[in-house]
């Protein structure tokens, strides 16, 4: 609602308040949408419009104006409050999702981790039973050669 041109009149005359009323002839290049809107604002009291002629229109703020344009600016930043609220859930649920696929991966590293060190191990005993036979054999066979 801050992209409005009602929102545009409104702040403009509110940061220019302390010159009480203001020249707005030139402040929209649209001159009927821009007199239709100050009509409107005119007649739900929240701006005081004079007229001096056809191009000098002369405009101030009313404390209804003021409550309006603080309304809008109210709105707005609920409207950015809760958009910003949404984005930080969908953060939350993208980091906890994140978390657990990290655990997932965690554990399988841990699994296969146990499993190499089961197979090296195994690996490393089966060379010794090898050895161990192997010097068994060897022993044998000397036996029966010297004999």
């Amino acid at each position: 609602m801050k992209d409005t041109l009602e929102y545009e009149i409104l702040k403009y005359l509110y940061e220019n308040r302390n010159l009480k009323a203001i020249e707005v002839s030139d402040f929209h290049t649209d001159k009927d949408l821009f007199k239709k809107k100050l009509a409107t604002l005119s007649k739900d009291k929240r701006i005081k419009v004079r007229v001096k002629s056809n191009e000098n229109i002369i405009a101030e703020i009313t404390t209804e104006g003021i409550e309006k344009l603080d309304t809008i600016e109210s709105d707005s930043k609920n409207n950015i409050k809760s958009n910003l609220e949404i984005e930080n859930l969908q953060l939350q649920k993208e980091s906890a999702e994140y978390f657990k696929t990290l655990r997932q991966k965690e554990d399988e590293i841990r699994n296969l981790t146990r499993d190499n060190l089961r197979l090296g191990n195994w690996d490393i005993r089966l060379r010794w039973y090898i050895a161990v036979i192997s010097f068994i054999i060897g022993f044998i066979i000397k036996y029966f050669i010297d004999n």
